[in-house]
Formats: C-alpha cells, structure tokens, sequence
C-alpha cells in the first residue's frame, strides 16, 4: 500500500501560502522565533503580517546584531506535524543547513520525540545545505516529486542527492552583516563598501555560505554573476529558478531580465528574504538558486571559475 505524506517547510524557507499552494507543499509551516530590539518576541511570519519587509529590514539594518532569532520548540513542531500523524500521512520535512543552524538537529530530536506516539508513521528532515529561498526551492522540487508519484523513501533519496547540486550565486553589497557573522574583519567590510566591492558566495558542501572572492562594480558583479550561472547551471529549460533578495527588488527585476535573455528556465520566481533569515543576512543580498553541477569538495571547481570570470571582467 503506499504511503501517503506531506513536504514541510520551517519559517526559513521563505515560501509564502500563495507559494505553498501553487506548489503543493504543506498548508502550514513550522515557524521559528524573532526577538525584537526591546525583547519582543514574535513568531516568523512568512505572510509579513507583524511587519512589513521595509520596515522590518529598516530595523534590521539600524540595529545591527540587535535582532535575534531561534528555530522553533517542540510545542511549535508539534502543531504543525502531529496533524498530519493524525491523518494517516507521513512527512518530509525540509530544513534550513547544519551549517549555519541548529535546526535539522533539534527537529530530529523531535521527530524521535513525536513518532513515540506515532510509532506507525515516519518523518525525514532534510538538511537542506542551503538558506532562504534556497531551502524553500529544494522543497518545491519535493514537493513536484510527490506530485508525480516519487514515494516518500525515493524522494527522500533525491532530495538528499541533489541538494549537493543547489547552488548560491550573488553578491551581498551590505558587508557588515558578514563582518557581524565573521565572514570578513570589520575593517574590511568598511573600507570595501567604501571602494564598492562586493563578495560573491556560493556554497560549500557542509552547507555554508561563503565568499569565493569579490568583485568591484554593480555592473561588473551582475556580469560576473550571469556568467557564474551560465557556466554551472544544467538543463535550465527544466528548471525553477529563484532569485533571491533582501530589500533589492529592483536589482533581483534585472537579474531575472539578465537571465532571460541568456537563460530559457522554466521559470523565474524572485521572493523576498524572509524574517527568520533576515536578521542574519541583512538587507543587500541578491542571489540566484538554482541546480547544476554538483558542488566539489574543496571547491576546487568554484574557485577556478571564480578566477577565470574573474579575469575577463
């Protein structure tokens, strides 16, 4: 008999309910905990209903390091999957990465916790590597599997295996939150903003989100960044592509009319950076999500093409 199951997101995955509907992920979604400068503390809301994202960023960017946030509790975990133990359903769970969280970890903990009253059901977390938006697409691909019939454990499987090929491309022209999160020195993001340089990231394959190296110049970065893209991405014509942004909606516009023009995706979707991330990113963030090459295990790769682009700027 098969088995029937949903694929769940946490608040970090940046996918709103009209997202959630179109795609066939799960109704609801485990939300994590803001701290407001002042000690408020609020759930991440995903529909924007606490604050607007320019207001919300507006504080983010005046208070740096002053807003915190935290992976949701047991009770919150519970609300959300024991509804659909209820129903007779399993549940994939997708996750921000280990490598910046503690989340996939806690929400194994509470999946032993849960299936101890479920002991019939079955739940995976998937630790997607990823942050953001980029999450939210490997769950979207989840999410479409299920649609086309992908059992629970095969789908499991793909996820686990492509998550190694979802890439990060983009530049971050706010250095401080790095400098925050100590990805630079604190010098360094000064005088670099000063100079408008600007890191360019991809990801490692632990799950961390690091700079290649820099590039100077708005022009010069998106170039760069195209480029980047072109030369990882396979098979666009069968692809969601995200473009990914924390209040620059007018540079994510001219990233996705770059890439059209170079790029026939299936389609191009740009959502904002949502209120679980965003305290640690910080507005300035505009990057490309997207399938390709596998990523190498010292970025052997990444690097060298880092430089060669580099070198024709």
């Amino acid at each position: 008999m098969e088995r029937k199951y949903e694929i769940v997101i946490e608040s970090t995955c940046d996918l709103n309910a009209e997202l959630r509907e179109k795609y066939g992920v799960y109704k609801d979604y485990i939300r994590g905990f803001i701290y407001m400068p002042g000690g408020e503390e609020i759930k991440a809301d995903a529909e924007w209903e606490n604050y607007s994202p320019k207001k919300f960023f507006s504080i983010v960017r005046k208070k740096v390091g002053d807003v915190k946030t935290a992976f949701a509790n047991y009770a919150e975990f519970s609300r959300v999957i024991e509804p659909i133990l209820k129903e007779g359903k399993d549940a994939i769970i997708v996750t921000i990465s280990s490598g910046i969280s503690g989340t996939a970890n806690a929400f194994r903990n509470f999946t032993d916790i849960i299936l101890e009253d479920y002991p019939e059901r079955k739940i995976a977390v998937i630790d997607s590597l990823k942050y953001a938006s980029g999450s939210g697409l490997l769950a979207i691909y989840g999410a479409k599997n299920k649609d086309k019939g992908l059992s629970f454990e095969d789908n499991v499987k793909w996820l686990n295996e492509n998550r190694f090929r979802l890439h990060e491309m983009g530049p971050m022209d706010d250095l401080r939150f790095l400098a925050k999160n100590g990805r630079i020195a604190a010098g360094k993001a000064f005088f670099g903003q000063l100079a408008g340089v600007q890191p360019v990231a991809d990801f490692t394959i632990d799950g961390k989100n690091m700079p290649l190296g820099t590039v100077r110049g708005d022009k010069a970065v998106n170039k760069f960044c195209l480029e980047y893209v072109k030369q990882t991405i396979e098979n666009p014509e069968d692809q969601i592509i995200v473009i990914c942004h924390s209040e620059r909606e007018e540079r994510a516009k001219l990233f996705k009319k770059q890439l059209e023009k170079e790029i026939k995706a299936k389609e191009i979707l740009i959502i904002h950076v949502g209120e679980s991330c965003g305290p640690n990113i910080g507005p300035g963030l505009c990057v490309y999500f997207y399938l390709g090459k596998a990523l190498t295990k010292q970025r052997e790769f990444e690097n060298q093409l880092y430089a060669s682009i580099k070198e024709t700027l």
